[in-house]
């Protein structure tokens, strides 16, 4: 991508170009300047297709909204790729405007299919091309929280089998949406008979997560709704396989649309995995927003956990999204908080109470725990939850009348 201008930190909307001859070009940079909050982000000079695809700038990715100016002239084929392509890439975020010196009805009825927005015949006036920015601009500030929802996307791995983790997220979603009255998306991603369908009651669970993947080339909001089964509070839920499915193995940019997609649809993706999983790992890493570590108060957890931070921590980014949850603690517990922060080398975030015999029973009822039931799990849940959402917002959860780790005392 070129661009001679210096950008904006910030944009309302940020105009591009693809395949653009230089009058357009010229012209697309004049309009940019009359709209407010508008600037021209340069130019690509290749279409944009699932074999080719470049690297979008940081003020792209950031801008409330983008501008696409596709040029059919050179290859109409390549232009409705690129269309389509764009429209997967930026999802709700993106308008599209063809470009041409005359486009045929078939060619026009493909690109409005694959979501182009409108269309201006060469020559490309300045009165029009500002007319169309200034109609894209109000149609962004009119609901821009409807358009540009930015979702968080949060793993939560065993450091073995056994820690509680799939109860911990089924728990954590049903907070999150019940108390905090977020759009949630909770993800069960075992190969097969995982148990989040089992703990919420559910049992028409036809589609997982890889067959979302396999369909990441056409996922729209309606497909999406297909996949999903909706848990009576509210919570959306992709169950894994009931029988044995071979391990599907995204394809490249599959990963990215998906999980862009998803953060486009919810406030919080949650994503329920086994620490084996080392594939999908490594893989999706730089799609999460937080990562929690699962691990109980006893030796065989916490040395697989030491093991699991040394290896997620290689990296100073992916450092800063773990936090350490100890699952079943109590406080005749053995190992103290302390010793088990210098055991793995990283504090904790969340300590969580044995409840074992009301988490029985809820498993054996298909009915998670009632958030508002009085309990020093829900409590300590409610915390959890209230950490996620002030941490969305860059802030601080305010201070409870017990510390973390009250329990343990």
């Amino acid at each position: 991508m070129t661009n001679d201008t210096k950008l904006k930190d910030h944009l309302t909307q940020a105009v591009f170009s693809v395949c653009a001859d230089a009058t357009v070009v010229e012209i697309a940079n004049e309009a940019a300047l009359q709209v407010a909050d508008s600037q021209f982000a340069g130019e690509f000079r290749d279409y944009v297709t699932a074999d080719r695809r470049p690297q979008f700038s940081p003020i792209l990715k950031t801008a409330a909204s983008c501008v696409a100016l596709i040029d059919f002239d050179r290859d109409s084929e390549l232009a409705l790729q690129t269309t389509d392509r764009l429209r997967q890439l930026f999802l709700n975020k993106i308008f599209i405007v063809g470009i041409g010196a005359k486009l045929d009805a078939g060619i026009l009825l493909r690109a409005v299919r694959n979501g182009c927005t409108e269309f201006l015949t060469k020559p490309v006036s300045l009165a029009e091309l500002t007319a169309s920015l200034n109609r894209f601009h109000a149609a962004r500030t009119v609901a821009p929280r409807a358009q540009s929802r930015i979702g968080r996307v949060i793993a939560i791995f065993g450091a073995k089998g056994g820690v509680g983790t799939t109860m911990l997220a089924v728990h954590l979603a049903t907070h999150l949406v019940s108390q905090h009255g977020k759009k949630t998306l909770l993800i069960d991603h075992k190969q097969q008979l995982g148990h989040v369908a089992l703990y919420l009651g559910l049992k028409e669970t036809p589609y997982h997560f890889d067959e979302l993947l396999r369909n990441a080339n056409r996922l729209d909001s309606e497909l999406l709704n297909g996949f999903v089964v909706r848990h009576k509070s509210g919570l959306d839920v992709i169950a894994s396989p009931e029988a044995a499915a071979g391990i599907h193995q995204p394809k490249p940019d599959q990963l990215d649309l998906v999980m862009e997609f998803l953060r486009s649809e919810y406030d919080y993706v949650l994503i329920d995995s086994p620490a084996a999983s080392q594939d999908f790992k490594t893989s999706i890493i730089d799609q999460f927003d937080e990562i929690y570590l699962v691990a109980t108060p006893d030796v065989a957890a916490l040395r697989d956990l030491a093991h699991l931070v040394q290896e997620l921590s290689i990296t100073d980014s992916a450092a800063s999204k773990l936090r350490v949850v100890v699952n079943r603690s109590t406080a005749t517990d053995s190992i103290t908080p302390a010793q088990i922060e210098k055991v793995v080398r990283f504090p904790i975030s969340i300590a969580v109470p044995n409840n074992y015999f009301e988490l029985l029973r809820a498993i054996n009822d298909g009915e998670p725990v009632p958030p508002n039931r009085r309990s020093e799990f829900n409590q300590s849940l409610a915390r959890w939850a209230n950490l996620i959402t002030h941490e969305s917002k860059g802030t601080q959860p305010p201070a409870a009348r017990r510390g973390l780790f009250s329990f343990w005392r």
